[in-house]
């Protein structure tokens, strides 16, 4: 195990809207694997930022308000020598003597005395010493009492004390102190830095350091891009509020990374009021960082990321914001997606197939030859009943897919999933009115957005079967239909179905985008589908005008050319989905492809569309084949989602799921088997029990 800290160098790399970007360039170091890890912090509203241990010397700045004194207790201005608190100071560091109401650019003080580049400019309501009044503090005696005899109080007014001159957007511990005398117990003082809201409620009776009584550590202070930082201070209401001193130091964080056969720890301390997110680069060239796992909340405690993707030389870093809860609802900007923040969303993940569109070919539907959904639907039907069909579909959607495989997909640092749904799941079989739509219609889907939201997942809604067939593929549903083209009221009953779904998620921030319509194979003419893409874009847009609209170029010569300029339509926030699949290719045949999509991409950059590759597959040709797709589509700047998280095409390594059967559990015959046979198997199949990551897929 390596602790990597400290030993950097800051190059500025961009400026972005005014920020600067600073990169962190840190001595390679290698665990038992050809591991190399950067640590990068950055503040999403404002930019990148950096740590940095030199800029400042790993001394000691501090200030404690210590006026001149009656009773001579307080010393001369800049205050006397004492020691400093906690693990920061030393016997012998000093503190800059603060008195009155405000102050305008005083120079901190380093250890060894000299004046620090960093200045302090304060308000407060005044100045205080308990000595001038016959009072003590409880530290007399102790190398604190001239630290805690003094402070400067807020009169019932917010107050606020600016640092300035700090390193831009970097880290810093900052420890703030407040006590008082005696019979000042049960004073509240409530501390902002960053937005981060901490109080220290002094007992008026210890004479130690004691965090939340006389002082508070906001070890991940961040100064702004102008290299300023702000600590506010106030009481509860007009309660007085004191501040007896703070201490101001270069942070010094370290990580951990160990390394067990082809998988990497990252490990890391993370704190509360901030997230995580770990990304990578295979080559420290790539031009882009990808996200390693997902945003995580600092719990005062050690993060853990894993890498599980086998590679033999990575680049790591930790970036660090301020921002929370995990999500913000995606736009598109330019040819990037992005959260309301402005910040570049890459989405990366997995389709979550034979999940609600059962495809036999890929998932343990029925052993007896039914060929789609619908027909095992209709099928159970007529055997058991709706209710007794409806309560055994939904025993097989909640062990195809569980909580577990949400873990998986959030530990394998995936931050989407592309979910298939088809027409079945929100109207009755025999009704595809509005009076036909399901009580349970969002049930099992909401259940998915939820727990995806939890883990830090977006989810992409895909319609795989529109009413009436999009093409006679078995996927679609239903097979040998494709009569939507033509059909009035099945296009109708679609745009229905999707201002049902379009409003029900409309604000949810953990639903990336609505994909129309899933390869929409077989269509009277291109100008067909553009038509369909146009009226339920209108459709959507009529309730939902927030959320990312995705439209495929998945028909005919399967490229950007099948679809027009958005301005040719006026569409906007929309995303082009293409799909990527070279049917028993060989590895240069599959590179090829992947190549093609990026170049595909970078044809049409005029349009200012994000590229996204929906569906892909690399037919189990080995890691390094899927390696290479990936690369390629990382480096382009393109989102995508893999086909797919688990299937059932063969065993353990086999080319069509991440996670594919260790063994052959059996699938039931939905037209002969009992009910508890037929619920039985299927629970057989949950990947916890039945299937092992593919290690040749390469994810």
């Amino acid at each position: 195990m390596n602790s990597l800290n400290g030993a950097q160098e800051n190059r500025q790399v961009a400026t972005v809207g005014g920020h600067g970007l600073y990169e962190v360039s840190s001595h390679a170091l290698k665990c038992l694997c050809p591991l190399y890890l950067k640590w990068k912090f950055f503040l999403l509203l404002a930019a990148i930022i950096f740590l940095s241990s030199g800029m400042l010397q790993a001394q000691l700045i501090g200030v404690n308000f210590t006026q001149n004194s009656s009773a001579g207790e307080g010393g001369p201005s800049p205050g006397p020598t004492m020691s400093g608190a906690a693990v920061l100071g030393a016997v012998g560091d000093k503190w800059n003597g603060i008195s009155g109401a405000g102050g305008n650019g005083i120079p901190l003080i380093y250890a060894n005395g000299s004046n620090s580049p960093v200045t302090m400019t304060f308000t407060s309501g005044g100045g205080y010493n308990v000595y001038d009044y016959s009072g003590s503090t409880p530290f007399t005696g102790t190398s604190y009492n001239a630290l805690m005899e003094t402070y400067l109080y807020n009169n019932g007014v917010s107050q606020t004390i600016t640092l300035s001159n700090l390193q831009p957007n970097s880290i810093y511990n900052l420890v703030v102190y407040n006590a008082a005398d005696t019979a000042a117990g049960g004073r509240t003082t409530y501390f902002t830095v960053n937005g981060n809201t901490m109080s220290s409620t002094w007992n008026g009776s210890s004479t130690t350091l004691i965090a939340g009584v006389d002082f508070l550590d906001f070890p991940t202070a961040l100064a702004s891009s102008a290299g300023s930082l702000v600590i506010d201070y106030t009481g509860n209401d007009s309660t007085e509020a004191d501040i007896d001193g703070f201490q101001i130091q270069a942070s010094t964080l370290a990580a951990n990374a160990t390394c067990t056969g082809t998988n990497v720890a990252i490990s890391f301390s993370g704190f509360s009021g901030y997230y995580y997110q770990v990304e990578y680069k295979n080559h420290l060239t790539d031009p882009s960082w990808i996200p390693l796992g997902n945003l995580v909340p600092g719990n005062n405690s050690v993060l853990t990321v894993n890498d599980l993707s086998g590679q033999s030389t990575r680049f790591y870093r930790v970036e660090m914001s301020t921002n929370g809860p995990f999500f913000t609802l995606l736009h598109t900007s330019g040819t990037n997606i992005v959260n309301t923040s402005g910040a570049v969303v890459r989405l990366r993940g997995l389709n979550l197939g034979g999940w609600f569109v059962m495809e036999p070919w890929m998932c343990p539907a029925d052993s007896g030859g039914l060929p789609d959904t619908y027909s095992i639907i209709t099928e159970l039907d007529s055997r058991f009943g709706v209710a007794t069909e409806q309560s055994l579909i939904r025993t097989y959607q909640t062990n195809w897919i569980t909580l577990t495989d949400l873990d998986n997909i959030t530990n394998g640092g995936f931050n989407c999933v592309r979910v298939p749904v088809w027409w079945g799941n929100f109207y009755s079989i025999t009704n595809t009115t509005s009076t036909g739509w399901r009580a349970d219609a969002f049930s099992v889907l909401d259940w998915l957005v939820t727990n995806c939201a939890a883990r830090g997942i977006y989810v992409v809604i895909d319609m795989h079967g529109v009413v009436g067939g999009e093409s006679t593929s078995d996927d679609t549903g239903e097979q040998n239909q494709n009569t939507y083209w033509t059909n009035s009221t099945e296009q109708s009953e679609t745009a229905y179905m999707w201002a049902q779904i379009a409003s029900h998620y409309n604000g949810n921030s953990a639903v990336a985008g609505y994909d129309l319509i899933n390869e929409p194979d077989n269509t009277p003419s291109t100008i067909a589908v553009w038509t369909a893409y146009n009226s339920l874009y209108n459709t959507i847009r009529s309730v939902d005008t927030s959320h990312i609209i995705i439209m495929e170029g998945t028909f005919g010569s399967w490229d950007w050319n099948m679809l027009p300029s958005p301005s040719t339509y006026g569409w906007t926030n929309i995303v082009y989905s293409m799909h990527e699949y070279q049917y028993g290719g060989s590895v240069s045949q599959i590179e090829a492809g992947s190549d093609n999509q990026v170049k595909d991409f970078d044809n049409h950059l005029s349009w200012n569309v994000p590229d996204y590759i929906g569906e892909w597959n690399d037919m189990g040709q080995g890691a390094a084949c899927y390696e290479y797709s990936i690369s390629d589509y990382d480096n382009a700047g393109m989102s995508w989602t893999m086909w797919a998280y688990k299937a059932t095409d063969g065993l353990v390594p086999d080319g069509w799921g991440w996670y594919d059967p260790t063994h052959w559990p059996t699938t039931p015959n939905v037209s002969s088997d009992p009910t508890n046979t037929i619920s039985g198997d299927w629970q057989q199949w949950r990947t916890s029990s039945a299937f092992g990551t593919n290690a040749a897929v390469g994810l």
